[in-house]
């Protein structure tokens, strides 16, 4: 069958086809927020200070991404995508709800990131408990 956009699921070259195809991502976010993308697994960083401008521009972003997507015939999981709210001790709980096509984006407090895990206040418990044997 002829492949009209894409690669085939298991080439060697997927990997790095799929970095050339998504390269112009990072110019779609905010100056200030800083994209990781590592094969096919993207993360963005947004820090703000202020709460109601956090959950701004976090919508705002996810549609700029959401809408890059669209246009590059692009499709997000939905049950991939998520987002983490990391808190100190003096960060006020923000009630954030981002909402794409009809469905919420989950938020997560704890996540695996590059195969280290983490939760949304930033200590190593949890990483811990999944390495060390029973």
């Amino acid at each position: 069958m002829k492949v009209k956009r894409g690669v085939p699921q298991g080439s060697i070259f997927g990997p790095l086809l799929f970095i050339l195809y998504i390269n112009d991502l990072p110019k779609v976010i905010m100056p200030n927020d800083t994209p990781i993308i590592f094969v096919d697994d993207t993360s963005i960083l947004i820090t703000r200070q202020d709460a109601e401008e956090l959950q701004e521009d976090l919508i705002l972003t996810f549609n700029q991404v959401s809408k890059w997507f669209k246009q590059n015939s692009l499709t997000f999981n939905i049950n991939k995508t998520y987002f983490t709210h990391f808190l100190s001790k003096s960060t006020a709980h923000l009630e954030i709800n981002i909402i794409y096509e009809n469905n919420y984006i989950t938020k997560a407090n704890e996540l695996k990131f590059l195969g280290l895990n983490i939760n949304n206040t930033l200590t190593l418990n949890s990483h811990i408990e999944k390495i060390l044997p029973n």
